[in-house]
């Protein structure tokens, strides 16, 4: 048995769908139906295209939640709240999760749990730290790229995911957020996706050399025409601030490029969340709480 926070499923084209569902245990037959209906599009860059975009949270459930297949879509890590701060990196342990991940015969999984240890006689025991994850998948899957910064006793360096695009159509975002013991403690911890000169990278500044935390980053090419722009929301200590990350008419979708601040608390809201838009041109607006940063690219 698990504690599991609300879940919420979008898939936009020229129709949308919209469930919410609570409760303890595995996935609600009413949840899998819904997440088999196929999204309706158009032959043209994003604004035709539509998203996905979904948000799981667990206590202890390491299995997560379906979204859709890799072959004609990209997912991403577009929010995150509660506590990544408590788990183990060892064979009964369990490190905090916050990832979207790829699994096969090829969909990509929405995970969000807590983190676990063992004790003395080899029994799994969850530390029952919530954490939201949420994602947005967009409707493109070229080029995919991924990589995974780990951390060490120094500041570990920056990790390439890929090398940058000669048609400037890449776009990176954050995939998944492994955390341990102490890792996000601090508010000066952050976990990015960044452009250099000669490609993107994912990086942090955690050093943690056992257990250890891992940042995940993935990349993919837009379709010409996609409009990229980017968007930075700051909360203060002790406030909670919500911004525009959109402007306009037309479909759009955001994903996070990185966050900075103690994600510690055993709080399904304390983070940086997505409140994903009621209507199909609906603008995105993010909810950053306390003494964090969040970084996110958008896409039109």
């Amino acid at each position: 048995m698990f504690s599991k926070q609300g879940v919420m499923s979008k898939r936009w084209g020229f129709a949308a769908m919209v469930f919410v569902a609570t409760g303890c245990g595995g996935m609600p037959e009413e949840e899998l139906a819904a997440e088999q209906e196929t999204p309706l599009r158009a032959e043209s860059a994003l604004v035709g295209n539509g998203y996905t975009a979904a948000s799981w949270g667990t206590t202890t459930d390491t299995t997560g939640f379906t979204l859709d297949s890799s072959t004609d879509r990209t997912c991403f890590l577009s929010g995150v709240a509660g506590n990544l701060s408590r788990g183990e990196e060892m064979a009964l342990g369990e490190e905090s999760v916050a990832a979207v991940l790829y699994r096969s015969p090829g969909n990509y999984w929405l995970v969000g749990h807590g983190g676990a240890t063992a004790n003395q006689v080899n029994d799994k025991v969850w530390y029952n730290n919530p954490v939201m994850a949420q994602a947005t998948c967009y409707l493109t899957a070229t080029n995919v790229k991924n990589a995974t910064w780990i951390s060490d006793g120094t500041v570990s360096a920056p990790v390439k995911i890929a090398d940058l695009d000669p048609n400037d159509r890449r776009q990176c975002f954050l995939s998944g957020l492994l955390g341990v013991d102490g890792a996000w403690n601090n508010n000066s911890r952050y976990a990015r996706v960044t452009k250099k000169a000669d490609g993107w990278y994912v990086e942090s500044n955690m050093v943690l050399n056992y257990p250890r935390a891992r940042v995940m980053g993935r990349c993919v090419d837009f379709p010409a025409g996609t409009v990229l722009s980017t968007k930075t929301v700051t909360a203060e200590t002790g406030t909670t601030v919500t911004e525009a990350l959109t402007t306009g008419t037309g479909v759009k979708a955001c994903a996070l490029t990185g966050i900075q601040g103690a994600f510690n608390q055993n709080n399904w809201t304390d983070g940086a969340l997505m409140n994903f838009p009621s209507t199909v041109g609906g603008n995105w607006t993010a909810t950053v709480t306390g003494g964090k940063t969040a970084h996110y690219a958008c896409a039109r």
